[in-house]
């Protein structure tokens, strides 16, 4: 049995050496391992793998990546090439796939034990001729197109790459595809991918098949096949129903209470004077903005009223007015209780849920995510082993 304690540590400090009022971002990696667990067991007898591109989706590898290391995770999956080199520094020895397939040299891949994801006939010969170079096999992952018309070797190939591929040194580690609808379990082109997905397997029946993402996980089992690869649903709020894996919210967003305003009947706020008072009111100024990541348009834009809503010590409060680059203005006239300065206002957390800033946004989790900017304090809530008994 492992005990563990919580810690929160502030990761980027270095960068901080002024200490003054900043939003804060803060990682709860002990419900990212718990949401790891809860994918896992719902994926079944397929192993789970985590896609941990674009810096883990915003939230740093080098803090995400140990925790499903230590979770579990076997397998990891990147972007780029420069992703996968970063993340090998991390994780000496689990299998790293690069989705965005042979964009360098093979030689560095392979030295690198590095495996990319090849989506096209000329990239399977680039692998085969390494291969057949160094008299070996060399680990990478055949990437099929089954309807999505992204990345990924077209049907007219693939019994030419699969004769190829018989008469080399070359034995694919992997036969993956990507759905292109997973979050809507109806939808009728899943089913079309999977019965596609399984005509490219028959050319290669003894490799090892993925097909699911992390919406994927959720269709149910003719979905799982071997591996999955679990993205945003880490992370505990989607934008699909995943009530019955339990789920916890990995990330929350605090920002500070700059200033305080009266506002009387009839002045505007911000840019634009898009938002005009309808009352005497008490605007809060919050230090954050679009540089931050927070999208523009959640703001008072051309006769739009802002959509977006925030909490104070749980009170739901609305923005008003445009989000600028540093700043954004919220509505606390009605709140209930003592406002000052430095009060933490919640954008993302418990109470309004990375889902539905996504859906005001009309934009999706991944890309609020991957938005975030650098002027976050992150503080990553912790947890390390401290013993272990029978």
């Amino acid at each position: 049995m492992v005990i563990r304690t919580v810690i929160l540590t502030n990761n980027l400090s270095p960068s901080f050496p002024v200490d003054e009022l900043s939003p804060i971002l803060t990682i709860d990696l002990m419900a990212l391992s718990h949401n790891y667990s809860a994918l896992q067991n719902k994926s079944g007898k397929a192993k789970l793998a985590t896609v941990v591109k674009a810096d883990a989706y915003g939230l740093g590898i080098e803090n995400i990546v140990p925790v499903l290391m230590d979770a579990g995770c076997e397998s990891f999956f990147v972007a780029t090439a420069c992703e996968a080199d970063a993340l090998r520094n991390l994780s000496p020895d689990n299998d790293i796939y690069i989705m965005n397939g042979l964009t360098c040299d093979g030689t560095f891949l392979a030295d690198k034990n590095l495996a990319p994801c090849l989506a096209s006939g000329e990239e399977v010969a680039q692998w085969i001729t390494l291969c057949n170079a160094r008299n070996t096999n060399l680990p990478a992952a055949i990437h099929i197109d089954t309807g999505f018309n992204r990345l990924g070797i077209c049907p007219d190939d693939w019994s030419f790459i699969a004769d190829q591929i018989k008469a080399s040194n070359f034995i694919p580690k992997l036969i993956m595809s990507h759905l292109a609808c997973s979050e809507h379990k109806e939808h009728p082109k899943n089913r079309a991918q999977v019965e596609t997905f399984e005509a490219a397997r028959q050319l290669f029946p003894d490799v090892t098949a993925s097909l699911a993402n992390s919406g994927g996980i959720f269709l149910g089992t003719d979905f799982h096949y071997d591996l999955i690869r679990a993205g945003i649903a880490l992370y505990g709020s989607v934008d699909f129903d995943t009530a019955d894996a339990g789920l916890k919210n990995v990330i929350s967003l605090h920002v500070p209470i700059l200033q305080l305003r009266d506002v009387k009947q009839g002045e505007t706020v911000g840019y634009g004077c898009d938002f005009i008072a309808q009352r005497d009111s008490k605007i809060a100024v919050l230090g954050i903005g679009y540089a931050d990541g927070i999208f523009r348009h959640l703001g008072d834009l051309n006769d739009k009223p802002a959509t977006a809503t925030v909490a104070l010590e749980g009170q739901i409060m609305p923005l008003i007015g445009r989000v600028s680059m540093d700043l954004t203005t919220i509505d606390v006239t009605d709140f209930t209780g003592s406002l000052e300065k430095g009060m933490m206002v919640e954008l993302i957390g418990e109470t309004i849920k990375l889902a539905d800033v996504a859906q005001r946004a009309n934009s999706i989790s991944y890309e609020i995510l991957t938005r975030l900017g650098t002027r976050y304090k992150r503080y990553y809530k912790q947890y390390h082993k401290t013993s272990e008994r029978p």
